[in-house]
């Protein structure tokens, strides 16, 4: 699996200046208001490489053939 970098805190942002294409992955501790993490996304992917690695799990051989 290639090497994903973490994101730069520099591309933090609120959901009001959250554009296309960027991470919304909350970042924030709940305190005080929400912060995304704002990094640039993969076509069809709603987080960053990094963030997505966290979210995602492949499903296991007994959920992928649980089906047949």
């Amino acid at each position: 699996m290639p090497e994903i970098s973490e994101p730069s805190l520099q591309t933090r942002t609120t959901l009001f200046k959250l554009r296309a294409r960027q991470c919304r992955f909350i970042v924030s501790d709940g305190q005080s208001k929400t912060i995304f993490c704002g990094s640039e996304t993969q076509e069809g992917s709603s987080w960053c490489p990094w963030h997505r690695r966290l979210v995602y799990a492949r499903p296991s051989v007994s959920e992928s053939s649980a089906g047949k």
